[in-house]
């Protein structure tokens, strides 16, 4: 037999009319969702999605300017510098070439790179390159041919077509389609045709390299590149400034307005060839592509 009404004690009657309440509020808000989200959309959408206007953008922290600096063995003199913008925001790669007779002045001291290379290393360089595009030149990279090499390899080599077959003192290539290893790319770009100059030769070959291999693909290999690169190369870029832009190169590999640019640097030999003079103008205009104050 139910209980009479008069039986029960205030605290039940609290209880069971809050109980009969809340039944009736999450009833109502059930409802609500169901009428306000597609169940499709529910199914598709994996947990944690960010919506479209929640995507990540690279932002200008996250561009940096590193100069690279080639020799073919690691106890060698440097014959080639390169200093490249990774540049975030504009889904850029960079690439300018600097002739080793490049003059410009670091202190007290004025000379080509080669001397202020000679006077004090590496770091030496980096700010040769600072002074001549009054820029910050964030990092230095210095990479002997066997480091080249396995770089180029990780990376899967150049597929590449000669129309004419291309022979130097140093390789010789048959007419036809090709696929270039780090051996072989390494001593073409070294070896320019007659009246070309070494350093646009070697920047537009490299321009080739990362334009083909840096594709959607690569994000997956990343940790393993990442590890190639630690091995391979002399450099005071640090594991967390690469782990800082992790995701803008990620960014840069998907996008699908990525470009590979080599920006050559105009200027004036002297007679002899032992002195190059960059042009005011030409400065001028790299300087803003890599985030110079204006």
């Amino acid at each position: 037999m139910n209980p009479k009404r008069s039986d029960w004690s205030p605290w039940a009657i609290f209880a069971l009319s809050f109980s009969v309440s809340l039944a009736v509020l999450l009833i109502l808000v059930m409802t609500v969702l169901s009428l306000t989200v597609d169940p499709r959309q529910a199914r598709q959408e994996p947990s944690g999605q960010v919506t479209e206007a929640f995507q990540y953008q690279p932002g200008i922290k996250e561009s940096i300017n590193v100069l690279f600096i080639s020799c073919r063995q690691r106890s060698d003199a440097p014959f080639a510098y390169t200093l490249v913008r990774f540049d975030a925001v504009g889904e850029r790669l960079i690439l300018i070439p600097i002739p080793p007779e490049t003059v410009t002045t670091v202190g007290a001291k004025t000379g080509s790179f080669r001397k202020h290379y000679d006077y004090a290393g590496s770091a030496n360089a980096r700010l040769a390159a600072e002074s001549l595009f009054l820029c910050d030149v964030d990092r230095y990279v210095r990479v002997a041919k066997s480091g080249a090499v396995n770089l180029i390899d990780a990376l899967g080599g150049l597929e590449r077509r000669f129309d004419e077959g291309y022979e130097t003192d140093a390789v010789s290539v048959p007419a036809g389609n090709h696929l270039l290893n780090g051996e072989l790319l390494y001593e073409i770009a070294a070896s320019p045709p007659e009246d070309v100059p070494l350093e646009g030769w070697r920047a537009g070959m490299f321009r080739e390299l990362c334009d083909q291999r840096f594709q959607p693909e690569l994000v997956k290999r990343l940790d393993y590149l990442w590890e190639v690169f630690w091995n391979n190369t002399d450099t005071d870029l640090s594991q967390f400034d690469c782990t800082a832009r992790q995701r803008a190169v990620e960014y840069f590999l998907k996008s699908g307005t990525r470009t590979v640019e080599v920006r050559p640097l105009a200027g004036s030999w002297d007679k002899g060839r032992t002195a190059f003079t960059p042009e005011e103008a030409a400065l001028s205009e790299l300087r803003l592509l890599l985030g110079a104050e204006s």
